[in-house]
């Protein structure tokens, strides 16, 4: 697999964040980032999509949906997102208040076999019923096995859950064997 440089990187996540590809058009970012992704990062973009979303109108139980569906997409993205040769992880998100609710829109840089990891899981989540959803997420709850990722595997069924709805998703080539991978969740008013 050839390599992509920092700014090769940078440079394609800015421009997806800027086509904001699947975005309802009419709605009003409240938050957008585009970088490395590491613990303090993530703090902080918790915090400032809390403030944003409330500040907003939304109310502390819708904030604190979206906040959870927010931990998820990183962790996903930290699971499940390539790493360069200097071990960063990046990514770029968009929280955006749409006429539907709040959507949350997370792109980072996935090879072929976490691409295909990801197709399939999401197919399976987003073919599944709400009563099917929520007895798969308990029995992953009751298994609670780590993947060797270091999850439990209930991330997405969490966010498919929280949602009510598919989990939106897209993979662009952008080289050879590695895609930018966007996931977009609505959490509905």
């Amino acid at each position: 697999m050839s390599l992509i440089k920092q700014t090769q990187l940078l440079q394609e996540l800015q421009h997806a964040f800027k086509q904001q590809d699947g975005v309802n058009q009419d709605g009003n970012v409240l938050l957008g980032y585009s970088g490395e992704l590491h613990s303090a990062v993530s703090d902080s973009l918790l915090l400032l999509t809390e403030n944003a979303v409330v500040g907003a109108g939304a109310s502390r139980k819708k904030m604190h949906r979206i906040g959870s569906v927010l931990i998820e997409c990183l962790q996903n993205v930290s699971r499940h997102g390539w790493i360069n040769d200097e071990g960063k992880l990046d990514l770029y998100l968009t929280v955006e208040l749409t006429p539907l609710g709040f959507q949350i829109q997370c792109g980072n840089l996935v090879d072929i076999e976490m691409a295909a990891e990801l197709r399939s899981r999401l197919s399976e989540v987003n073919g599944l019923t709400h009563e099917e959803l929520r007895v798969r997420y308990v029995e992953a709850l009751c298994q609670s096995e780590l993947s060797k990722k270091g999850g439990a595997g209930l991330g997405l069924l969490s966010m498919a859950k929280k949602t009510n709805g598919p989990l939106d998703y897209h993979f662009k080539e952008i080289q050879q064997e590695m895609y930018l991978f966007t996931l977009a969740v609505m959490v509905k008013n």
